[in-house]
């Protein structure tokens, strides 16, 4: 995943504006566009909120891993997912990343 993201920074140009907040401890939104994400989303992926634990974001990871592993989707897509469901401090500094992708 990790390799995803650098590749995604690389490619990717500077974003022309700065993405909103996201509300930090609700759950996203029911999903309504893209298919591949709705059925993602009713696999209840847990939430990440940035924990200081390397057990618990290891966990996490390979839990996000493991249900992105079988849908049909791109590398780039499964970033986009995973990172939906962070949460406080990992919300918060994926969008700070973000706007240097």
């Amino acid at each position: 995943m990790m390799q995803v993201l650098q590749q995604q920074r690389d490619e990717q140009p500077p974003p022309v504006q700065p993405q909103p907040q996201s509300n930090q401890g609700a759950q996203p939104q029911s999903p309504r566009g893209n298919p591949v994400f709705r059925e993602f989303y009713r696999m209840n992926p847990p939430t990440f909120e940035g924990q200081y634990e390397p057990t618990e974001a290891s966990e996490w990871l390979f839990c996000m891993e493991d249900m992105l592993e079988d849908l049909d989707c791109t590398p780039v897509d499964k970033v986009t997912f995973a990172t939906r469901f962070f949460r406080g401090w990992a919300s918060n500094w994926w969008h700070g990343t973000k706007e240097y992708m």
